[in-house]
């Protein structure tokens, strides 16, 4: 049987961003003998070769379209597979997406009868990487550092080592620390809060000190009373100035030790590729192509070190749905969706492309629809909240469908004033529904 030709001569480079593609992403499907992608994931798979922002709502098949991208910019020789980089929070989703894409492109090799060739000049031979933002963070220290004067041999504290060096500099410490709790394990608790937090925002001690000066001096200037809120941002802001000289201290104990924490890893990164151009030059040319999963939760310093290595038009997917950020506490915020498309901008200065995924694949329509009216006021305030919709037709079936797609049952809900009332409701609703199935 004669193959295509992209697989009779494919091309050993990618082809111009502009040039249309070979397969589409249905095409692509049924030639993997996969379920057809909907009209919302095929716009994501086969869209333009530039910065992209994907919404795309809980259980609507991110994982799955994001390989699909992967696979269809393979297939049509606009990426090779090692110049592709997936970047998510844990590693177990980032097994889950490295394993959907090597799949997805062994399924394609087998499917085109591919005879094993030379892999420098094989289209389909290369690997992936996908990596979690923090061992990517560690990556650029390890390989660019030096250009900031960080040392590679830096070695990586644990969570205990941390709590344990700390814990020590706080039992040990004579300065001023009336207001503010004296059982030392709350002190400790409090200070790697503040570090971690200065380092998340890229904000040091010194600057954070002269802000709350500032603070001060702005809220003691008006006239009139302090309302109690205030009064309560005051407090937190004098707590912290006195948490401060035990946050420079833990600073030099690191330096002493030649050792830093998770936060300074990606902080260090940031200021690597935000003040070294070069190494976004170098990131750029070894990935062409860039998935950012939950894209919600990422951190300032995190958006800062993504920006400088692949804004400026670089193809930039991002994943992401503001319902789910669950990272505020350390700088997370879901208005990093919304500020997506100017901080990636196309390369004529364009905000980048906003396309969603509202089919819910999971979830029954009588919880969307709760789901939907309790994100109607976010929606009213201008988030970008996708209002989700569950995949009843023929033609997107799923598992837990009725017949002729009609939709069944009653959404029950409760609210329990400790954890094991609600785990009790929980198992006796568990328990009533399987004996009412039997």
């Amino acid at each position: 049987m004669t193959q295509p030709a992209l697989f009779r001569a494919a091309p050993p480079v990618p082809r111009a961003a502009d040039a249309g593609p070979r397969y589409t992403p249905v095409e692509l499907a049924k030639l993997l003998r996969l379920p057809a992608p909907t009209r919302e994931q095929a716009a994501i798979i086969a869209a333009p070769v530039e910065p992209l922002l994907v919404v795309a709502g809980a259980g609507s098949g991110k994982t799955e379209t994001m390989a699909a991208r992967v696979v269809w910019l393979v297939a049509n020789s606009y990426v090779r597979p090692e110049h592709v980089l997936g970047l998510t929070f844990t590693r177990k989703a980032a097994g889950e997406l490295a394993h959907r894409v090597r799949t997805r492109l062994d399924q394609l090799v087998r499917r085109l009868g591919r005879q094993a060739r030379d892999p420098v000049d094989d289209p389909l031979a290369g690997e992936p990487t996908v990596a979690t933002y923090h061992s990517y963070a560690a990556r650029i220290v390890t390989e660019h550092g030096l250009r900031a004067g960080y040392e590679p041999a830096t070695r990586l504290l644990t969570e205990a080592s941390r709590w344990q060096l700390v814990d020590l500099l706080v039992r040990n410490y004579d300065g001023d620390m009336s207001g503010v709790d004296r059982m030392p394990s709350t002190i400790t608790d409090a200070v790697l809060a503040l570090a971690g937090e200065l380092d998340e925002h890229l904000v040091d001690p010194d600057t954070l000190a002269a802000w709350t000066g500032r603070f001060f001096a702005e809220v003691q200037s008006r006239p009139g009373r302090i309302y109690a809120d205030v009064r309560k941002a005051l407090a937190l802001q004098q707590t912290r100035l006195k948490l401060l000289p035990l946050v420079r201290a833990y600073a030099r104990r690191k330096e002493d030790f030649e050792a830093m924490d998770f936060a300074d890893q990606l902080a260090r990164a940031a200021r690597v590729a935000r003040d070294h151009p070069g190494v976004g030059e170098i990131e750029r040319d070894r990935f062409r192509v860039v998935l950012l999963d939950e894209y919600q939760d990422t951190s300032h310093a995190q958006v800062v070190l993504l920006n400088a290595l692949f804004g400026g038009g670089h193809p930039v997917t991002a994943v992401g749905d503001p319902c789910q950020s669950i990272y505020g506490w350390r700088g997370a915020s879901a208005g990093t969706l919304d500020r997506f498309p100017a901080a990636f901008a196309r390369v004529d200065g364009a905000p980048a492309r906003v396309l969603g995924l509202t089919t819910s694949w999971r979830n029954r329509p009588e919880i969307l629809a709760v789901a939907n009216a309790l994100a109607t006021p976010l929606r009213a305030a201008g988030a970008r909240v996708p209002e989700l919709r569950a995949a009843l037709s023929v033609a997107e079936p799923i598992p837990h469908r009725t017949p002729g797609g009609a939709a069944g049952g009653t959404l029950h809900c409760a609210l329990l004033g400790t954890y094991a009332e609600e785990a009790d409701w929980i198992a006796d609703s568990v328990l009533a529904a399987w004996q009412g199935a039997a």
